[in-house]
């Protein structure tokens, strides 16, 4: 039986078991592990670097927390590592400033961010003041898409900072410049900064001075070194964190009620070149799944009579339906030039669609998944993958037209998204369909970003790189998706 939290008490002699005492961690922990040193241990700055290191290897699923001050609560409330005990400061140590700023993403927190806080806990009395980058200074990041809500991310560093640094305050506020409170707060002392960080605080001090405020101290902290091939980082980065991130559950599946033998509806969404066919295709073909593609639905429901003919010409004119048939380049030429209008039209496709697509899915005796994604209206050239009138397989992938739009994801189990950064999508779009830039802008401004995308989903993907790389991360949802089912 594991405990949820836990006490490693660190000293000159068992400072050489760190490994061994990291692992015995990971093993007896659930959630968290404080680390304290002892009186006879000095705290250096590459000591604390090699803690969050070694726990970034050892025991990478318990949040480590390197104490400042005395450990919070009763000595009872832990679970002792390792065999040395606890001892109390003979007294209260003197720190170097009342006031520090620092700044950063802080997404996923992770042990780099914490040898930055760490530092600053150690350095300041009274305010840790935290700037938390959000908006435009997160836009260029890799995978920014998935990064945490700026509320995640304040309130986490307040949690890490307070937890561990005794009587000093944690301050957050977002910021969308690279300066934030560092050029704004007269009595501040000091900023931390990792080295790769340097030229925006020799910045900061440059403004400070033409405002006629004090300089302040540059502390500079080494990174905590890590390793990424994908990204090409050597670093301890949320980035890194945010690609593991592909293809697990991110947030918790939805209870949608259903009866025996009725489909099981998972969603996913994505954008013009995001990959999303190439992963409809791998799932029929690697994993055996039956897939309904509800672009070539939503094409029949442009048949000769149908219903939603008479619909269109209802709303938009009885011009644009000759003997029946909806002239498209007219259509077209409404809708592609006015956001409205495509919603319009949206709202009276989606509706047919999604029936055939819950008739179809009815008939299957087996658990459904569904893939949705945005599609272009107007123009269907995705391949159909037809499922059998009564499948036997255990899970069916609809290609669902503008699931997220449609609002249909709100009545799934689970939605999965699929994306790639914009000006990868642009650039797909212009080689495969021979467009310009400016066209494939154009197109791609009728959709949703794939940021609302992606904060509607329960699964994430992205296609950025190699297929081997996608097809990893889908054999991953997969994997886990059988283990929830």
């Amino acid at each position: 039986m594991t405990s949820k939290y836990g006490l490693l008490v660190l000293n000159s002699k068992n400072l050489q078991k760190l490994k061994q005492l990291l692992t015995t961690a990971a093993a007896s922990l659930s959630s968290r592990l404080y680390v304290r040193f002892n009186p006879d241990t000095d705290r250096t700055d590459d000591l604390v670097s090699k803690i969050y290191l070694n726990s970034a290897n050892f025991c990478p699923k318990i949040d480590v927390r390197l104490v400042v001050a005395e450990i919070a609560g009763k000595i009872d409330n832990y679970e002792l590592i390792g065999d040395e005990k606890y001892e109390k400061s003979s007294g209260k140590s003197e720190k170097k400033y009342k006031k520090v700023v620092l700044g950063g993403t802080f997404d996923r927190l992770h042990n780099g961010h914490k040898v930055l806080l760490n530092k600053a806990a150690e350095l300041a009395s009274d305010d840790i003041v935290v700037g938390v980058t959000d908006k435009e200074m997160i836009a260029k990041k890799s995978l920014f898409e998935m990064i945490e809500p700026v509320e995640i991310r304040m309130k986490n560093v307040v949690d890490f900072v307070e937890d561990i640094s005794g009587e000093a305050k944690c301050l957050t506020e977002p910021i969308i410049d690279p300066f934030g409170p560092s050029t704004r707060i007269q009595d501040l002392e000091a900023i931390v900064v990792s080295r790769e960080t340097l030229k925006g605080a020799d910045a900061v001090n440059k403004i400070r001075n033409e405002h006629g405020m004090s300089q302040l101290d540059v502390i500079i902290v080494e990174l905590v070194e890590g390793n990424d091939e994908i990204l090409n980082e050597t670093k301890i980065s949320s980035s890194s964190r945010r690609r593991a991130d592909l293809g697990r559950l991110l947030k918790p599946t939805r209870q949608v009620p259903r009866g025996n033998g009725k489909p099981y509806l998972i969603g996913l969404a994505g954008g013009i070149a995001s990959g999303k066919s190439h992963i409809a295709k791998y799932l029929k073909e690697k994993h055996g799944f039956d897939v309904i593609d509800c672009d070539k639905l939503a094409h029949t429901c442009y048949e000769k009579g149908s219903v939603l003919n008479q619909k269109i010409a209802e709303h938009f004119g009885k011009d644009i339906v000759i003997d029946g048939v909806v002239d498209r380049k007219k259509l077209g030429g409404i809708v592609f030039s006015d956001k409205s209008k495509l919603r319009e039209l949206s709202e009276l496709v989606w509706p047919e669609v999604r029936k055939k697509a819950t008739e179809i899915a009815e008939q299957s005796t087996a658990r459904v998944v569904v893939l949705g994604k945005a599609q272009k209206i107007l123009n269907f050239e995705v391949k159909i993958l037809k499922i059998p009138k009564k499948s036997k397989k255990q899970f069916t992938v609809i290609e669902a037209a503008a699931l997220i739009e449609a609002g249909w994801h709100e009545a799934l189990a689970e939605t999965w998204t699929v994306f790639v950064p914009a000006e990868e999508a642009v650039r797909r779009v212009v080689e495969r369909d021979n467009l310009t830039e400016s066209q494939a802008k154009d197109r791609m401004s009728s959709q949703i970003s794939n940021k609302q995308r992606i904060d509607a989903s329960n699964v994430v993907l992205c296609s950025l790189w190699k297929y081997e790389e996608t097809r990893a991360q889908v054999d991953r949802a997969v994997e886990e998706l059988l283990k929830r089912i």
